[in-house]
């Protein structure tokens, strides 16, 4: 059963007739300030399961002095100081929910005679990778284990502090399969693990690659964790109302019937090669089948030192490559539930549109005119 119930949805947003929008900046609703009268207007909040930061931009109308020219800065400051922490609010009527956290990384001021309203502060916000991807360190890390070096970097007052401006509400870290099962049993490792003139981002990315694991932000909660871990279907989506517009496509352009990693196990003087199949239906005919199975992907990495290891690569890079098959861009009545890092499932759009889709990505947008909605990005690996 999914997680959603999209007939619940609909009453609980009363049919969708009555979209809204808020931000709170350092905790406070500028549209709420009697004195400056600010409108916020154009919201878009992009959240991915990818290995990028999530981002948000709005805009804060009523913010110019036609009469002296000049852009009300010192009464907006505690609006639009670089550092303040964001949190943006979505839904229809009286229900409202989170759909984003982060802080002010950017402020633009707008103005343009040619148009009404024409001036405006665009306000661009990021999630806490945005931080993460400042600084550039080489060192050795005191953790031996992949998910212990990610606590950490989590662990580090920059971050702690985030958590205290409340920018951040919960840091979620799995073991990665390098941990032994329990947590601390087994042989500790003689040597740590090491940052080579890298930023955290670029470490904690580059464990998440090593180990199929993901690495995002919903709201303030952080994951770090097995990719595509959660398998319940976060909604079923049949054909109704609720769909503003969608576009389906399969490409077999890049995939391959079969996945080699090699290595070199030093200890034994001996090869270590791991093939793993794709096994997954390619079209609704059969002659893509027989022009992917004949292509396969060599993969050779020296740091890999194990047949664990080389079993557990092979599954992240035959999995990458086959979710390049199927892709779906849907762009729905806007619904502040729909999060990165689940599973849909389509269902009643007729063969080869019917499928079960990974979310990626989720952009939700609220316009001048109030109108929001809600695009969804997935893929998928088979038909």
């Amino acid at each position: 059963m999914a997680a959603l119930d999209l007939e619940q949805l609909y009453k609980k947003y009363e049919g969708f007739y009555y979209p809204i929008a808020r931000v709170y900046i350092g905790g406070s609703n500028p549209e709420e300030d009697k004195k400056l009268k600010i409108q916020v207007i154009d919201y878009v909040v992009e959240i991915t399961s990818d290995l990028k930061a999530g981002i948000a931009s709005f805009s804060l109308t009523n913010v110019y002095n036609s009469g002296s020219g000049s852009f009300k800065v010192k009464d907006l400051k505690k609006y639009i100081s670089l550092g303040l922490d964001v949190k943006i609010l979505m839904g229809h009527g009286s229900s409202i929910t989170e759909v984003f956290k982060g802080y002010i990384a950017r402020v633009d001021f707008e103005y343009n005679n040619e148009i009404t309203a024409g001036a405006y502060i665009r306000i661009t916000a990021m999630d806490i990778k945005g931080i993460m991807m400042a600084n550039n360190n080489s060192k050795r890390l005191k953790a031996n284990y992949y998910c212990d070096a990610v606590k950490e970097i989590l662990d580090k007052s920059t971050y702690q502090a985030l958590k205290n401006a409340n920018i951040v509400d919960s840091i979620s870290i799995s073991n990665t399969p390098d941990k032994p099962e329990g947590g601390g049993a087994g042989q500790t490792p003689d040597i740590r693990i090491e940052m080579v003139a890298e930023s955290d981002y670029e470490f904690v990315v580059k464990a998440a690659k090593k180990f199929n694991f993901e690495f995002f932000t919903i709201g303030g909660n952080i994951a770090f964790r097995k990719a595509k871990a959660n398998t319940q279907e976060l909604a079923e989506i049949t054909p109704s109302d609720m769909i503003i517009t969608y576009n389906i496509g399969y490409d077999i352009t890049g995939l391959v019937g079969e996945v080699k990693v090699r290595t070199l196990d030093i200890g034994k003087a001996s090869k270590i090669e791991v093939k793993k199949k794709n096994t997954g239906k390619f079209s609704l005919g059969s002659k893509a089948k027989p022009l992917i199975s004949g292509q396969s992907y060599v993969y050779i990495d020296s740091s890999i030192e194990t047949q664990a290891e080389a079993e557990k690569r092979a599954e992240y890079i035959l999995e990458d490559i086959s979710y390049r098959l199927g892709s779906l861009s849907m762009t729905l009545k806007g619904m502040p539930e729909f999060v990165p890092g689940r599973f849909i499932k389509l269902k009643g759009f007729g063969d080869g549109i019917s499928n079960t889709y990974y979310i990626t990505d989720v952009i939700h947008e609220f316009d001048n005119g109030g109108k929001y909605v809600t695009t969804i990005l997935g893929k998928a690996s088979t038909l």
